[in-house]
């Protein structure tokens, strides 16, 4: 049960409070953070633990289903690994673990070495967790836009003009949406399926980041590799990304629909954290133009 004072939604806080929680959360499941490595730091905290030989991930509480989705995807991904799908392993540690405003996860660490993964090995992925059978336990349903509304609602990054132009074209989306007749049964879905959330375990790619796993329409997977141009994706590597799926979407009525979601999708992040940092602020305001115009100039990844 998350209470009220356990709920931080100022991701000014998750620089000085991350290893507060991580610390707190190590010592609850008996694990070595003395040399712990800070990894990433932008709308998650990760972190390497040497002595424990895992990675942690601290993510703020900015919802009381914060920690029932990331329990969801220790469940998730404790049943794939059983299954013997290729996929991030969760420790055997009772997490997530709610300390000081966040949720902590911990996961086998996994050493880089050899090329990076690519858009076809992720097709690959796709292709075999859409075919298996259902999770043995219920998940949530996907519900497009959900957390880029409240990042809306709450941005300290937009202006009023701005923020009543974004709700409204939330709405449009969410409208166009619901009138959508998918091609692809529905089933399991990752939720947030992009080459940047694949990892090399020894010679095998897995697929990590399951905080967004749920049922849905299978096209949601696809949506992140082909409105990827927009981040420099090369076509001939979207065109290899298909040929491993077996599936082409783009020629689909409905796939503008969900490329425009996906993009308004993308600046979360940035709402929540833009104004604390300048970069940020620039890269929000370019992708608000490009989303308020229509341009399709590239955007820079964070």
């Amino acid at each position: 049960m998350i209470s009220g004072h356990d709920l931080v939604v100022a991701a000014a806080d998750l620089p000085e409070i991350a290893p507060q929680a991580l610390a707190d959360a190590a010592r609850r499941g008996g694990l070595d953070d003395s040399d712990r490595r800070l990894i990433r730091l932008f709308s998650t905290a990760v972190y390497h633990l040497p002595a424990a030989d895992a990675v942690a991930r601290i993510a703020l509480v900015t919802s009381p289903q914060s920690a029932a989705r990331l329990a969801t995807s220790v469940r998730v991904t404790r049943w794939l690994t059983h299954t013997g799908f290729p996929t991030v392993e969760p420790l055997d540690v009772d997490q997530p673990v709610v300390s000081h405003g966040c949720a902590v996860t911990f996961w086998r660490y996994l050493p880089q070495h050899g090329p990076a993964p690519g858009p076809a090995d992720l097709g690959h992925l796709l292709r075999r967790l859409h075919s298996l059978a259902p999770p043995p336990f219920p998940l949530p349903a996907y519900q497009p836009l959900v957390s880029v509304r409240r990042a809306i609602e709450a941005s300290q990054a937009v202006n009023n003009d701005e923020r009543a132009w974004l709700g409204g074209y939330c709405e449009r989306l969410l409208d166009a949406y619901r009138q959508l007749a998918f091609d692809l049964p529905p089933g399991m879905i990752h939720g947030d399926a992009w080459w940047g959330n694949l990892l090399r375990d020894g010679d095998q790619v897995v697929l990590a980041d399951w905080d967004a796993v749920s049922t849905g329409p299978r096209e949601i997977d696809l949506i992140p590799t082909l409105q990827a141009p927009r981040f420099g994706l090369p076509e001939h590597e979207r065109d290899a990304f298909i040929a491993a799926y077996g599936h082409d979407i783009r020629g689909w009525s409905g796939y503008p629909v969900l490329r425009d979601i996906r993009e308004l999708s993308t600046i979360s992040a940035l709402l929540r954290d833009a104004h604390l940092d300048p970069a940020a602020h620039d890269q929000l305001q370019v992708r608000l133009h490009s989303i308020r115009t229509g341009d399709t100039r590239q955007w820079t990844t964070f």
